[in-house]
């Protein structure tokens, strides 16, 4: 996805030849003027504001990167992409995850993050971490715990990720839903779509299976605490 956000500069003169094109010789100077002004204050309104989203002024802005996070959700797929430097965005990583299932259908559109919670309650009484809101009730988060406990995973449904399993959120992975949490702002743009052929330009990860049997299944393997048994093994 290619977003190219004009300068303030290329807005000025794009304002300034619209000017020139719409005069006419009998149009009241005074009149002009105020339509220029109200021109020109309309287009740099609308630039600030996508230049800053909902990071309010310059002098408190979060100085991490302006990612895009963009939601393949045919094929349970997240990319991540970064400004270029170039007017543009480059993927620089990519996350598989588990959108709604049939009948609890993650929406699509273009949102933008806004609170974020190390534990939060869902809706069916399980628990996700690491859970970043974009869309009124739907967040990223990690795959649901039994508790607000890290040994407390359900396990089944971590098995899932990379299918359509959620109630509406899209799972990650601990690991992923905590760099979204840890490296997105709040106010990052975020793109539910769907495409069934390419999940995307990095592709989609292969996504980590949990042995049934394993007296480790309650713990996500990507999760870094300290008491992680996946870790020592």
């Amino acid at each position: 996805m290619k977003r190219i956000i004009r300068s303030e500069e290329k807005v000025e003169r794009d304002t300034k030849m619209w000017n020139r094109e719409q005069r006419t010789p009998s149009e009241d100077s005074r009149g002009k003027r105020l339509l220029q002004r109200s021109v020109a204050l309309v287009l740099i309104s609308l630039a600030l504001f996508l230049q800053l989203g909902v990071k309010g002024s310059a002098a408190v802005k979060d100085p991490r990167p302006d990612y895009v996070i963009l939601v393949n959700k045919a094929l349970n797929c997240v990319t991540i992409y970064i400004p270029d430097g170039k007017e543009a965005y480059a993927p620089v990583k990519s996350m598989v995850c588990s959108v709604g299932r049939e009948g609890h259908g993650t929406p699509e559109g273009q949102f933008k993050t806004s609170n974020y919670y190390d534990w939060r309650l869902m809706k069916d009484g399980t628990y996700g971490r690491y859970a970043v809101r974009f869309n009124k009730h739907i967040l990223f988060h990690s795959v649901p715990y039994y508790a607000q406990s890290p040994d407390q995973l359900e396990w089944d449904q971590y098995n899932l990720l990379g299918e359509a399993a959620s109630l509406g959120c899209v799972r990650l992975s601990v690991a992923d839903a905590k760099w979204i949490y840890d490296n997105c702002k709040v106010g990052t743009q975020v793109l539910v779509y769907s495409n069934d052929k390419v999940a995307g330009p990095l592709g989609k990860p292969d996504a980590i299976r949990i042995d049934p049997n394993s007296p480790n299944r309650g713990w996500d393997p990507t999760d870094i605490d300290a008491n992680n048994p996946w870790r020592v093994q």
